[in-house]
């Protein structure tokens, strides 16, 4: 599944037809696409995992779950689930989802819960999580798209490490220094996820995702194939990474 930095990266392939006239919207999705058309595209921005396009009195969502592709002037044999035209330049989505919203995309998303927004609100986060989530384990929540909006399984995965936090610690039993420390993990590892992209290294140069040795003391690692609530696969060095626990909450 495309990561926020990896939706990022697209936005920024994009930005040559800011401005541009959309001549034609095609794809067999549901979403009515009658209104894009003639239509001048303002602006691209981006909100965690969503791909936002976005015009003068509405914008679009694309998604594109965990096996969703966008081509730029290509083609593939099977038809786009969406796919916006300008002229005889395309953009075309495949085994995306697609919405249509009204109003701009401030109304609908919180940015301060996107990892890659300036507006990141590390305060707002932790108070969130520990008035409304002290009880779920910081594996789970770090996947919590209205909390961590980008944050995916790579990420999840190597700030934990960082962080030296075991994904089945309950919220409510880690620090709060631990947690500021972790927020901080997220927003530094995301923009270094986004520099990787560049040179498509990401997983190459992952600390213990898709990996089977500890770097730091050559252990083997723990590989859970479905873990917690959201079933991912999860790689854990049981040496480095603490279990917060109640009884024992240092």
């Amino acid at each position: 599944m495309p990561e926020g930095p990896s939706i990022l990266s697209l936005k920024n392939k994009l930005l040559r037809y800011k401005g541009k006239t959309v001549t034609e919207a095609s794809g067999y999705g549901e979403m009515d696409k009658s209104k894009i058309v003639n239509i001048k595209l303002e602006d691209i921005e981006t909100y965690g995992k969503n791909l936002l396009f976005v015009f003068k009195d509405f914008f679009v969502g694309v998604h594109l779950g965990l096996f969703g592709r966008m081509l730029v002037n290509k083609r593939k044999k099977v038809n786009a689930s969406f796919a916006l035209h300008f002229g005889s330049e395309e953009i075309n989505f495949y085994i995306a989802k697609t919405k249509l919203y009204e109003g701009k995309p401030r109304e609908h998303f919180n940015f301060k819960t996107d990892i890659l927004k300036p507006e990141f609100d590390s305060e707002f986060i932790i108070n969130e999580l520990q008035t409304k989530h002290a009880n779920e384990t910081i594996g789970d929540v770090l996947m919590d798209q209205t909390l961590f909006a980008g944050v995916g399984n790579i990420i999840r995965v190597e700030v934990l490490y960082h962080a030296k936090i075991h994904p089945e610690s309950l919220v409510k039993d880690i620090p709060e220094k631990k947690l500021v420390f972790l927020l901080k993990m997220v927003v530094d590892y995301a923009e270094e996820f986004l520099n990787r992209i560049k040179t498509d290294d990401v997983k190459e140069k992952a600390l213990i995702y898709g990996k089977k040795i500890c770097p730091k003391d050559k252990s083997e690692l723990v590989v859970i194939d479905k873990m917690g609530k959201v079933k991912r696969k999860t790689y854990i060095c049981p040496k480095c990474q603490k279990l917060y626990a109640e009884k024992n909450p240092a």
